[in-house]
C-alpha cells in the first residue's frame, strides 16, 4: 500500500486482495478489493481462503440464508469450495448432508463438520435424503457439480426449497422447463461470488466476517504447498 491509499489503508499494511492479472511478483491492485489482513491470520491463510471461502459464505448469507437446523444437501463436499461449506454451515447450526465419490473424500468431508455422508458412486443419494430429512427434503441444494446432478437436486428439494447451481464440473446444465419448479415452488439459482461483493460495502462486510469465522471458529483453511512463481506455470 503507497502513501493516500483509500479505504483506511495505510503504507506498511499486510493486505489480501481479489484482482485480475495476478501471475506476477508485482502486480498494481485496486483499493477497492484490497482489505487488510487482521492479527492473528497469516498470509498465506488469507490468501488460500479468500476465493473459496468468500464463494462459499456469500452461498449460505445470499443464494440461500441458512438458518439453524436447516438440512442442507452439499455435492462435491469435498471440493475447496464444498470443505468450506461444510465448515461454514456446521458454524452456523446447519445440518450437511454431503455427496462425493470416494470414501477418502467423505471423510474429509466429516471432518469438515458433515452430519450425514453419502458415496453417490453406489449409494441412492435421494433415498438417503428421504430417510435423514423424513421425505421432506433438504431446505437447499448447493451444487458446483452442474449437468450431472442438476435433476438430483430438483428431486432432494424440500417444498419451497432453493437449488443453487454454482459450478459446471460435469457439464453446463441444459435448458429445463421452468414449469417444473411449480411442484415444489422451487427456487433455482445461478451465483457468482463477484455479483455479491460488487461494492466496496459488500467485499469488506463478507470479508471481515469470514475472517471472525477462521479466527473464531478455528477454520481449517488447507494449505497444501507454498509454490514459487517460476514453479507454478
Amino acid at each position: 500500500t503507497g502513501p493516500d491509499t483509500p479505504h483506511g489503508l495505510k503504507t506498511g499494511d499486510r493486505i489480501v486482495y481479489l484482482s485480475e492479472a495476478t501471475y506476477a511478483e508485482y502486480t498494481a491492485a485496486p483499493a477497492a478489493k484490497a482489505i487488510k489482513i487482521p492479527s492473528g491470520i497469516e498470509p498465506t491463510i488469507a490468501s488460500a481462503a479468500l476465493l473459496q471461502g468468500l464463494t462459499a459464505l456469500t452461498l449460505i448469507r445470499e443464494a440461500y440464508h441458512v438458518q439453524k437446523g436447516d438440512w442442507i444437501l452439499v455435492h462435491a463436499a469435498a471440493g475447496g469450495v464444498g470443505l468450506w461449506l461444510c465448515q461454514l454451515l456446521a458454524a452456523v447450526g446447519a445440518k450437511t448432508i454431503a455427496t462425493a465419490s470416494t470414501q477418502e473424500k467423505l471423510e474429509l468431508a466429516k471432518k469438515a463438520g458433515a452430519e450425514v455422508l453419502i458415496n453417490y458412486s453406489h449409494e441412492d443419494v435421494k433415498a438417503k435424503v428421504d430417510e435423514v430429512t423424513n421425505k421432506q427434503g433438504v431446505a437447499a441444494v448447493f451444487d458446483g457439480v452442474g449437468k450431472a446432478t442438476f435433476d438430483l437436486s430438483l428431486d432432494c428439494l424440500a417444498r419451497k426449497g432453493t437449488m443453487a447451481s454454482f459450478g459446471n464440473a460435469s457439464g453446463a446444465v441444459p435448458p429445463f422447463a421452468i414449469s417444473r419448479l411449480s411442484a415444489k415452488n422451487a427456487k433455482v439459482l445461478r451465483p457468482t461470488l463477484f455479483n455479491y461483493i460488487a461494492t466496496r460495502e459488500e467485499f469488506e462486510q463478507y470479508t471481515n466476517e469470514l475472517f471472525d469465522f477462521i479466527v473464531k471458529d478455528k477454520m481449517d483453511v488447507r494449505v497444501h504447498k507454498v509454490y514459487d512463481l517460476k514453479d507454478v506455470a
